[in-house]
């Protein structure tokens, strides 16, 4: 299977350290997916819209040029921030009041669904924020509701996660309620690697490659 087209109604789990590349990986899947004409609703937990639009145009996604159409932030960062910039004029943005608000980060995901027209895909960034500042039981009651509405109302889902800053039973719960984990790490030579733990219905190759952070192929004329 690419893993660059994971299929529709399905639910995925990125795992990895921070700074190993998970970012750089759903922007790779973003890109791909609006390349081939998918609407997609990025939730931002850890950084600012602007900063997530800068660093993807920097991997050669221009954000803004779907915006509103085809792509929709659901923006769970800036209520909280202190330095709230605006956003760019007729740009698509769900703020969601707080972090704890879980019910709020589920609704606004469905509204930007909604107003994309579903199918959607949904790229969570990052799951991990969440456990700052809600329960466990709370995050994992959540997790299953949405990871459910996705798959049966609005497409595809998938959650990074930080690896080493969740105990095992965590990371376990986690694992259990998605359809498939895709892992990443570092080496001792410190390079980005990158497999298929498993998919769900899937037979797939869990060997670890190397994950280049490199710009996409450009859109032949």
């Amino acid at each position: 299977m690419d893993d660059l087209r994971f299929p529709a109604n399905y639910a995925v789990l990125l795992a990895g350290p921070a700074g190993v590349g998970k970012f750089e990986y759903m922007i790779a899947h973003a890109r791909e997916a609006l390349r081939v004409g998918e609407r997609v609703v990025f939730v931002t937990l850890d950084l600012h819209p602007n900063e997530v639009r800068a660093r993807a145009k920097d991997l050669q996604l221009d954000l803004e040029a779907y915006e509103g159409r085809t792509f929709a932030f659901v923006d769970c960062y800036s209520a909280t921030a202190s330095d709230r910039p605006e956003p760019p004029a007729g740009r698509k943005t769900f703020v969601v009041s707080s972090f704890s608000n879980l019910e709020g980060i589920g609704m606004a995901m469905s509204k930007a669904a909604q107003e994309l027209g579903t199918p959607v895909r949904i790229y969570f960034y990052t799951i991990s924020t969440l456990f700052l500042h809600n329960s466990t039981q709370a995050i994992a009651k959540f997790f299953q509701i949405v990871t459910s509405r996705a798959k049966m109302n609005m497409g595809f889902i998938l959650y990074a996660v930080h690896e080493g800053v969740h105990d095992a039973m965590t990371m376990n719960l986690l694992r259990s309620l998605v359809d498939g984990v895709i892992e990443m790490r570092f080496t001792d030579a410190m390079d980005h690697e990158v497999r298929m733990h498993h998919m769900r219905g899937f037979r797939v190759d869990s060997t670890w490659h190397p994950f280049v952070q490199m710009p996409g192929p450009q859109e032949e004329s």
